[in-house]
């Protein structure tokens, strides 16, 4: 019995040696700092990468409910108008010189063509909250109209895209006449796209 506990003591010796069962202090300290340096080197990138797919995900969003103004109009032979909205239940103004997107938005049949949301229209979709950007339509343009021909009213309409934390380059949507949007870099008169500053 004594001999087969000895030669089970040796055998888990050899199996595993006491330098091999734990990391030294030494050895902890040298991994956290090559963890700290890699994740500091990294974290800036990881959250620009973040910004950008927020940016793009809120530019698809966007785009998508144009198209489908578009659509509708076009298949329901009447006026299709996206606007901003806090509940979708109501268009939202915010009196300013730019008009607030970032809260939501929502798409309906504008059966009388007054530009305000009315018991007898009809909802067609209603679209979330932006996270994290900051989306602005042109001066005094707080609803975009799709006529039953597709064309859209009105001049240019441009909704500007911008990162509250400055991570991002801001973008810009630019809806002509014809009723198509374009992504762009630049405004519609092709000067740089000007954000408000972070609070």
């Amino acid at each position: 019995m004594k001999k087969s506990r000895l030669q089970f003591a040796v055998r888990f010796k050899t199996r595993l040696p006491k330098h091999e069962r734990a990391f030294s202090l030494h050895d902890a300290l040298v991994a956290l700092t090559v963890v700290s340096t890699v994740t500091s080197a990294a974290l800036p990138s990881f959250q620009q990468l973040t910004a950008s797919q927020r940016m793009s995900g809120a530019i698809n969003s966007l785009v998508t409910a144009l198209h489908l103004a578009r659509n509708e109009a076009i298949r329901q032979g009447e006026r299709a108008t996206l606007c901003p909205s806090v509940n979708n239940r109501t268009c939202h103004n915010s009196g300013s010189s730019d008009t607030v997107w970032e809260e939501g938005y929502l798409l309906y049949i504008d059966r009388n063509g007054n530009h305000e949301l009315d018991a007898d229209d009809l909802i067609i979709r209603m679209f979330g909250v932006v996270e994290g950007l900051r989306v602005r339509s042109s001066v005094h343009r707080n609803h975009v109209t799709y006529q039953p021909n597709g064309m859209a009213s009105g001049t240019n309409l441009t909704f500007t895209f911008c990162d509250q934390q400055g991570r991002g380059d801001p973008r810009a949507v630019i809806v002509s006449p014809s009723g198509r949007p374009r992504l762009s870099a630049r405004n519609a008169s092709g000067d740089v796209i000007s954000c408000p500053a972070s609070s």
